[in-house]
């Protein structure tokens, strides 16, 4: 069983390219979940993450953050905004709202302003949206990591008994691909939906933006395009399995002027190295060290100092790649990277005093 623990998670990040490549059709992501799932059963499952199934379980949420310091910490972000962005608002509990916002738990626990990022875009595209208040607000699942399909079940069924409340007519995840695939792809499943499918559209926040892009909904400046060389991570959950091929490298058209995709790239990209729980799992660093190099080397290959990373794994473990091999390069998510670039409108603009 320790044996079987150690395949489980410490050689697998199931981010499923070997099972695209199968001549036999054999989905090795799922059967590594099957594999966790009855180490998971029998009790032998690494620490961090019995404790983050644990913290769904009780917060539903990886970490433990309630829905009160969730809203808390969104109207601290308000607040600390509102003097650059007057009439900044979050809405909370809006009933039939088009965008039901839905983030990861990491954000308020310990990257506040990403919500405010988030916030402000939205506010800036005139989006009708809202958050919810009470179970719902964070889609991510580190019980799926684990193989604690129980709590997977608890975990989406909370997110999709919040979109059918408020009654919105989609949900957008902020960047971060395990919750895309938690929620969206694999989660009708858990939650017994035989149609396959939430109880509204589900969009990954890629494809709002580019949505909003092509709407003119966000306006960029060209003259502050990125200038030097820049690449693109490409995360296995929405891209390799939610098939989001192409979204985030048409983002990158209208965001770089010297965009140099990794080789392979879209459903082909290996993974970054830290997805399925890796990033978090002490037992198994050197082992997903040794992982980073095939990233490294990808990222060499393409001469750039940049590297776009909207999946909160893949900016990890895109951080963790310089820290440990120092190769000179810095990372971002897209949405300061938006909020760079977006032409203000002047009547979002503060009135001069």
């Amino acid at each position: 069983m320790q044996y079987c623990m150690d395949t489980a998670w410490g050689k697998c990040t199931c981010c499923n390219r070997c099972g695209m490549y199968c001549p036999f059709g054999i989905d090795m992501g799922v059967m590594f979940g099957y594999l966790r799932g009855l180490c998971y059963s029998q009790g032998f499952v690494p620490h961090e993450l019995k404790i983050g199934a644990g913290m769904h379980w009780i917060y539903n949420a990886q970490m433990d953050v309630t829905p009160e310091d969730y809203i808390e910490t969104l109207e601290w972000m308000r607040e600390e905004n509102e003097v650059d962005w007057p009439g900044l608002k979050i809405p909370v509990d809006k009933v039939g709202a088009d965008i039901m916002y839905v983030v990861n738990a990491r954000e308020p626990k310990h990257y506040p302003y990403d919500l405010a990022e988030a916030a402000i875009l939205f506010h800036i595209a005139g989006a009708d949206w809202t958050v919810p208040s009470t179970k719902g607000w964070e889609g991510t699942s580190l019980s799926m990591f684990a193989g604690d399909w129980a709590c997977c079940k608890q975990q989406v069924e909370g997110v999709y008994a919040a979109m059918e409340k408020l009654k919105v007519k989609r949900y957008v995840g902020t960047e971060c691909g395990h919750q895309h695939r938690a929620t969206i792809t694999e989660g009708p499943y858990w939650a017994g939906r035989k149609s396959g499918q939430p109880p509204a559209p589900g969009y990954h926040y890629v494809e709002w933006v580019l949505e909003a892009l092509k709407a003119g909904k966000l306006k960029l400046d060209p003259a502050k395009k990125i200038k030097e060389p820049v690449t693109l991570q490409d995360p296995c959950n929405y891209i390799r399995n939610h098939g989001l091929t192409d979204v985030t490298t048409e983002i990158m058209s209208y965001i770089a002027e010297d965009y140099r995709p990794m080789s392979p790239n879209r459903e082909h990209n290996f993974c970054c190295g830290g997805g399925g729980g890796m990033n978090g799992i002490g037992r198994y660093r050197e082992e997903r060290n040794i992982g980073l190099k095939v990233k490294r080397d990808q990222i060499l290959a393409t001469g750039a100092k940049f590297v776009v990373s909207p999946c909160h794994n893949c900016w990890d473990a895109i951080r963790d790649l310089e820290e440990v091999y120092k190769i000179g390069i810095k990372w971002s998510f897209l949405k300061p990277i938006l909020l760079e670039q977006v032409i203000v409108p002047d009547h979002l603009k503060p009135k001069a005093a």
